[in-house]
């Protein structure tokens, strides 16, 4: 008989404890039922502990152990199995459950226009320790947009991950950082006034920050997962910048390359469109609109640049200066970092004139029209 200690090395140092008081029930179970293999087992005359792996996951089984049942979600690979739960015979239940979650819709309000004041906002921390501002102070919008800053300059801890979304763009508001994206060479500067379309599922990573970077992050539909990607590493050696994913494109609008064309609206406005229009197919688009003096010739910019006849969604953000609004003859002052968002669609309940405006006056326009 070998008396040797078990060899562990190879074996995941961390391990779920699942107490099974009838053992090899439990153990037919896992293995069986759920495709586990043994990785250990001991005493070999009378087991009442063993090491069982599936994949990356491991279990210890204990016949000893008090702990209470567990539950454990597996990802169906059989779409009958979706929504299906076993239990075993050591209360251990396996709910069935699909690798993208589902969104539930729901009936959207009708349209209204509402602002997110600078003043009455409120901080939150959320992934990689970055600071989040919501743009939306409404519910079920489908929409997330938010200011995001992350102070200081450094190393960003962020990792590999993707998007489960239908659009979603990055503007940058200050600062800058280094990012990195799937297929699209080597890692780049993201600068104050650059804007980049995230296509969904494409991977990609935040590498650094520099001097108090702020981005206006933009996605649909809000309740949209992140996950991780642990095998890709970035950058990779496939350079496809034209690839499609889901029908849209990486884009990266560069301020320094933009070009100005007049406002029709105002002749003391211009507007710069981006490529994000283009890029993600038409499904939403990115417009800075800017003064290029004060308005003194009492023209009103009645409706946004629309691309479409009623958008599903629309957002001004002040990128600085000051401006106000006439929404049902009620003014309304706008100053930087204040957000103004018609968060059920665009429509004459929701139109809306710029009446006046410094000539520092600078706006961000984020449209959406298929939510």
């Amino acid at each position: 008989m070998n008396t040797d200690p078990v060899e562990r090395n190879a074996i995941n140092p961390i391990q779920l404890v699942v107490a099974a008081p009838d053992f090899q029930s439990g153990l037919s179970f896992f293995v069986d039922e759920l495709g586990f293999e043994v990785e250990m087992i001991a005493p070999a005359e009378d087991p009442n502990i063993a090491i069982l792996a599936l994949g990356d996951f491991t279990v210890s089984l204990d016949k000893h152990s008090k702990c209470s049942p567990v539950t454990l979600e597996v990802f169906a690979e059989e779409a009958e199995l979706e929504g299906t739960c076993i239990q075993g015979p050591n209360g251990t239940k396996i709910n069935y459950v699909t690798r993208t979650k589902k969104i539930i819709s729901e009936p959207r309000p009708d349209p209204i226009f509402t602002t997110a004041k600078q003043v009455n906002s409120q901080w939150v921390t959320g992934r990689a320790d970055m600071a989040y501002r919501s743009l939306i102070e409404v519910p079920n919008s489908g929409v997330t947009a938010s200011h995001i800053r992350i102070e200081g300059s450094g190393e960003v801890p962020d990792w590999v991950h993707y998007h489960d979304v239908g659009f979603q763009i990055i503007y940058c508001l200050q600062g800058s950082a280094k990012l990195v994206y799937e297929g699209q060479g080597d890692p780049f500067m993201f600068e104050e006034g650059d804007c980049v379309l995230q296509p969904p599922h494409i991977r990609h990573r935040v590498l650094e920050s520099f001097d108090n970077l702020e981005v206006i992050e933009f996605s649909s539909p809000s309740d949209h997962a992140t996950y991780a990607d642990r095998a890709m590493s970035l950058p990779n050696k496939m350079f496809a910048p034209t690839q499609e994913f889901s029908g849209q494109r990486f884009a990266l609008s560069r301020q320094s390359e933009s070009q100005w064309t007049p406002y029709m609206g105002n002749s003391s406005l211009r507007i710069r469109e981006t490529s994000i229009a283009d890029a993600s197919g038409g499904t939403g688009w990115v417009t800075i609109i800017e003064a290029t003096g004060t308005n003194d010739t009492n023209e009103s910019s009645l409706n946004p640049l629309i691309t479409e006849d009623n958008p599903e969604f629309l957002l001004w953000f002040v990128l600085q200066g000051t401006g106000t609004v006439t929404h049902h003859k009620k003014e309304i002052n706008l100053e930087r970092t204040d957000a103004m968002v018609c968060p059920y669609g665009y429509s004459n309940e929701t139109e809306f004139a710029l009446t006046d405006f410094d000539e520092g006056f600078k706006v961000l326009e984020i449209g959406l029209n298929n939510l």
